[in-house]
């Protein structure tokens, strides 16, 4: 029987830690939404600052085509020059280098233009072989 009191004095009472208990879970629903609003502030921060970086050095995607399920030809802007690269699963490749002016690139291009050019080049190919 000596033991019961015993525990008891080792076991906190909540009601002797603190005033209220409704005074405390207001007190942590205000901390935790000083701690939201702090990091929701330093995401709009960042994203701010993320848009204003880049400069002449930056990239800039101009266009995106997929040709595959998987593999895309994406046309970019670095330095003021144009990329047309070819993305595919664990690959990228540059597959042309315009110059300077983007004057040289269509704006679009006909569906019968590109079987036009692939049948010249298909001619073209079978012509110059043996």
């Amino acid at each position: 029987m000596r033991v019961a009191p015993t525990v008891l004095l080792l076991c906190p009472l909540p009601a002797l830690a603190a005033p209220s208990v409704l005074a405390a879970s207001g007190q942590m629903l205000v901390s935790l939404a000083l701690v939201v609003a702090l990091i929701g502030g330093l995401f709009v921060l960042l994203r701010r600052l993320q848009l204003r970086t880049g400069g002449a050095g930056s990239i800039r995607t101009l266009a995106a085509h997929s040709v595959g399920t998987r593999e895309r030809v994406v046309l970019l802007e670095v330095a003021g020059r144009q990329l047309l690269i070819g993305v595919a699963p664990g690959r990228v490749q540059a597959l042309l280098v315009l110059g300077d002016s983007p004057a040289n690139v269509p704006t679009s291009v006909p569906a019968e233009s590109f079987g036009a050019s692939l049948d010249a080049a298909v001619g073209a190919a079978g012509q110059g072989a043996p």
